[in-house]
């Protein structure tokens, strides 16, 4: 009789939050029935004040699942508790010129997301594209065998605040609910 014990090891953390673990000082992810979600919030931190928040998203599925992210469900609440929902990609347009150079430093700046099995199928997460550089869906949906990364930009008036967010995204069969902070450092 021959018995095989498998640890398994991690370095993500419990957070506060029943579900939501750290994977690194900006990376929190969580775990849902239908999805598994990557939330990654470095260049926001350090861009206080700025009338848009970018957020890195990555997404997959568990074995068997489906999941699809649409972009009317997506949102964040501000420490004061204003909902503020994922911009279209037309107000994304409007203001592409102002933020062009704040995207540029947010692509070299990132966090790598890629905590899946190797064997999935990296695609992006294409609710926003440059002004010409194709097309932007409002939806992007993973299984067992896709995981997408991509940014995801919020308007913000008055500008980003320090303090406690929550980034939400409701899906067919679950909610996500990620709260981060930002803080002045």
């Amino acid at each position: 009789l021959t018995i095989v014990a498998v640890v398994s090891c991690s370095s993500a953390v419990p957070t506060e939050t029943p579900g939501v673990e750290r994977l690194g000082k900006y990376l929190l992810r969580e775990k849902a029935p239908e999805v598994e979600f990557i939330l990654g919030y470095k260049f926001a931190a350090s861009n206080l004040g700025d009338e848009w928040l970018l957020l890195e998203v990555a997404l997959s599925a568990p074995v068997g699942q489906t999941a699809t992210m649409k972009r009317e469900n997506i949102f964040v609440r501000t420490p004061d508790g204003t909902r503020i929902p994922c911009a279209t990609q037309k107000e994304f347009n409007e203001a592409y010129g102002s933020m062009r150079s704040k995207i540029t430093q947010a692509n070299v700046m990132r966090d790598p997301m890629d905590y899946w099995p190797a064997q999935r199928e990296a695609c992006p997460v294409q609710l926003f594209v440059s002004p010409t550089e194709g097309v932007a869906f409002d939806e992007v949906s993973v299984n067992e065998y896709r995981a997408c990364q991509g940014k995801l930009f919020f308007d913000v008036p008055g500008g980003v605040q320090p303090g406690r967010w929550v980034f939400g995204v409701d899906f067919e069969e679950s909610d996500i609910r990620i709260p981060f902070v930002l803080e002045m450092e």
